[in-house]
């Protein structure tokens, strides 16, 4: 279990594991389960930073550093995907030209927007939940946002021939989606009190209906697109924060 949750450090963050783990397809899929956990210490280091930047008085700068925390905790990695996803899908083409422009390590205009837009909105969304709580919705965001891996996994298929995805894909099954949402449910309980009973269902229901729409595109996922529902399902989140509290 523990070399389970490294590996899982190793893939979603930039946090060093001065730990040699040899890799496993299986086992790598497997270790998807531990997600939401991994998302609480990204967590965790995403609200600190907001705490230390609080102390300055300004909101603004201090849902700017959190925003600046995550990414560069997790290299921005699923920002990348985020990308990716509205570059291919967004571009009217063919499922093998989408595919194809999702490959492409360069970045066009529907990514570009799709970051700016990204970004904006989860600092304007941490400005807007004037609640003392926040810190703590912090902690858990990452872990509920992680938690969609699992539920996108193990209720499509793979569209792509090849990508890391594709393993995740083939060994996520219900016993992997049932245990990493209880993960992810006891920490929205600890965290988000009762608004753990909006904001799961919420962000459930958000990565099973843009897997809807993207099936329909290109006939399943791609790690991109996992990623970039990771980077939606955190605004989600934030969104029913803000109606939770008026």
């Amino acid at each position: 279990m523990l070399k389970m949750f490294l590996m899982q450090i190793q893939f979603l963050t930039r946090i060093p594991v001065p730990v040699k783990i040899k890799f496993d397809e299986r086992k790598f899929a497997k270790s998807m389960v531990l997600s939401p956990a991994v998302g609480l210490l990204i967590g965790i280091i995403t609200g600190f930073v907001y705490y230390l930047a609080q102390m300055t008085d300004k909101q603004i700068f201090a849902a700017v550093m959190a925003v600046a925390a995550e990414t560069a905790v997790t290299g921005g990695l699923h920002l990348d995907g985020l990308a990716d996803t509205f570059d291919g899908i967004f571009s009217n083409r063919p499922k093998n030209r989408i595919l194809s422009i999702m490959k492409d390590s360069r970045i066009g205009t529907n990514g570009t927007i799709a970051l700016i837009l990204v970004i904006l909105l989860k600092t304007a969304l941490l400005v807007s939940i004037n609640s003392p709580g926040l810190i703590l919705y912090l902690f858990a965001l990452p872990a509920v946002s992680r938690m969609n891996i699992l539920w996108m996994a193990g209720t499509s298929a793979y569209a792509s021939r090849d990508g890391m995805g594709k393993s995740v894909v083939k060994y996520t099954d219900i016993k992997e989606i049932i245990t990493g949402t209880l993960i992810a449910c006891v920490i929205s309980a600890v965290f988000f009190r009762w608004a753990a009973f909006a904001v799961v269902p919420a962000a459930v229901i958000f990565a099973l209906l843009f897997c809807a729409y993207v099936k329909r595109k290109i006939g399943g996922i791609t790690g991109d697109i996992i990623g970039a529902v990771i980077e939606l399902t955190e605004i989600v989140v934030l969104f029913i924060l803000l109606l939770w509290q008026l």
